[in-house]
């Protein structure tokens, strides 16, 4: 597909990804022709926003390229239940290519989180790309250069560790940001003294690598400074922290 070819885009699903991907679609003046979801509310507003209609059966939908913007398990329902002859391509971040006997299917991977009513820039949204057929990889790299997203090819086995790489830096990194923050707001403290703080561990990874970076009591078996840590914590909390710390020393153990 060359670029200058005009694609229809429709949608399965009504969550983060699918609006925050179909509001980028529409602004970059990509036609979208309807969405379908299993929640008809949800499903409704999203067409409303997009000037398109809503379709409770997905096989209603009428599109070249149809991107199923679901959790892993509907994809691999929508596998066997989804009838048509448009391509389809779907963002979930485990399921493997490998096992949708669908001749026209792949896959649309957007590595980064969606938060409701958070908006991001096309540049902050890179694209995993994998196709069961060269026609398809033709027509989403076609669709990745038009809307301007950086996007790479990636089989399901590395995009799988891309994704377990994610759940590491974001998922598991926020959940300790929670952590901290419950920890600070039992004791009255204030959150915003850490800002910098966060800032900073984020920005030296620019110049220097994780490994490298790596400050803290656990690097320099500050066992003092570990004992008082724990003396502050819940069991729970304690063995969370446990964990951590025991992980930093083995990375460490021959200095």
């Amino acid at each position: 597909m060359a670029t200058g070819v005009k694609l229809r885009v429709a949608f399965i699903g009504s969550g983060k990804v699918a609006n925050e991907l179909a509001l980028i679609f529409l602004f970059k003046g990509i036609e979208i022709t309807g969405i379908s979801s299993r929640n008809h509310e949800s499903g409704n507003s999203l067409a409303e926003r997009l000037n398109c209609p809503f379709m409770a059966d997905p096989n209603e939908l009428k599109a070249d390229l149809i991107i199923i913007a679901t959790n892993d398990t509907s994809v691999k329902a929508l596998n066997t239940t989804l009838k048509t002859e448009s391509d389809v391509v779907y963002t979930a971040g485990v399921v493997n290519l490998a096992d949708v006997p669908n001749g026209n299917w792949g896959v649309f991977y957007p590595l980064q989180t969606f938060t409701e009513n958070r908006h991001l820039t096309v540049d902050e949204v890179p694209i995993l790309l994998e196709s069961k057929n060269i026609e398809l990889q033709n027509k989403l790299e076609a669709l990745c250069e038009k809307i301007g997203f950086q996007y790479e090819y990636c089989s399901s086995v590395d995009r799988q560790k891309y994704h377990l790489a994610a759940v590491f830096v974001n998922n598991f990194v926020n959940h300790l940001f929670h952590k901290a923050q419950v920890q600070l707001q039992e004791n009255s403290l204030n959150w915003d003294m850490l800002k910098p703080l966060i800032e900073e561990t984020v920005a030296k990874l620019t110049d220097f690598s994780a490994f490298d970076s790596q400050t803290g009591p656990a690097r320099r078996n500050d066992q003092s400074t570990i004992l008082t840590h724990e003396s502050l914590l819940s069991k729970e909390d304690v063995n969370l922290y446990h964990v951590l710390t025991n992980s930093i020393q083995k990375t460490y153990t021959h200095e």
